[in-house]
Order: structure tokens, then sequence, then C-alpha cells
């Protein structure tokens, strides 16, 4: 009687780290197969400065449903900042198969870093031309017992209107 008290508490000991391990496991993929796809666009040229409008796209192809942070969003050129969202402590939930979006995130580029840091971005959106901006989108994974951080950097094409300089 005792030895199959033994092997039942064995199998449930077992069980459960093989089910644990699965979890983890499909989370891991789950953070890989996480897609983020960001959209910058010219909401607004004046004295003060620029204004980007970005959007953002979260993507989750797993059978896993998720809980984010609202993201966090950088902008840079050649590797140097310009500007970043503000930070908001936010949870969104991101169902199995499904995406949240995330619209007008407003950065303001002041005046004195478009003339010294983005003066090609200054440049094109006064000609009117593409432009090519990185975005680092930053958010977190909420695990419920470990939050794990997750960023992607994307190259975007930042068309500004032909009229954005008026």
């Amino acid at each position: 009687m005792v030895g199959i008290k033994k092997i039942l508490i064995g199998l449930g000991i077992g069980g459960g780290l093989a089910a644990g391990g699965t979890y983890l496991w499909r989370l891991r993929k789950t953070s890989v197969n996480l897609e983020i796809v960001p959209t910058v666009k010219v909401h607004k040229v004046d004295l003060e400065g620029l204004v980007l409008r970005v959007d953002v796209t979260l993507k989750n192809p797993s059978n896993t449903g998720l809980k984010l942070k609202f993201p966090f969003v950088k902008l840079l050129i050649k590797g140097s900042s310009i500007g970043s969202s503000q930070a908001v402590n936010r949870d969104v939930a991101l169902p199995p198969h499904g995406e949240a979006r995330f619209e007008a995130i407003m950065i303001r580029i002041p005046m004195f870093s478009l003339l010294s840091t983005a003066k090609g971005l200054l440049t094109a959106v006064q000609k009117g031309e593409a432009f090519k901006i990185s975005v680092m989108t930053m958010t977190t994974i909420d695990l419920g017992w470990k939050t794990v951080p997750y960023e992607t950097t994307d190259e975007v094409q930042l068309i500004a209107p032909k009229n954005a300089s008026k």
C-alpha cells in the first residue's frame, strides 16, 4: 500500500512538472512569435518642432493568450534617440490568434533635436520625401508569476505629406 502511494505521488509531481514545462515552452515560443507592426506618419509641423503619429499593432499568432503592458515607443535615427512616447501603466489582453492596435501615440520631436540630430528628417519632411526611421517598441509580457521584457526594433518608411511644412 505504501509503494502505491509513493508511485501516485511521484506520478502527480512528474505530471505537474511536465505540464509546467510545456506551459513555459509554449510561452517562450509565443514571445518569439509575437509580431509588432509599427507605422509612423507626420501629424504636425510647427515652430516648436515636429509631431509624429505612431500606430502599433501587436499580433499574436499562437494558441496562448497574453497579458501585456501598453507598448512604449522610442524613435531612432542611425541609432540615436530623437523622441519617445509616454510610459503608460495599463495592461492589455492579447487573445490567441488575435491583435491589439494602439493608435495615435503622439511623439513630439523638439526643433532643437531636428536641427541637430535629425536634420535629414526635417529636410525630408519639408520636401515631402520618404525617410527611414527606426521604431523601437518595448512591452512586458505578464506570465502571472513573472514578467518578461520584450522589445523589437523595426525600420519603417516615413512619408511626409506634401503640405506638412505649411
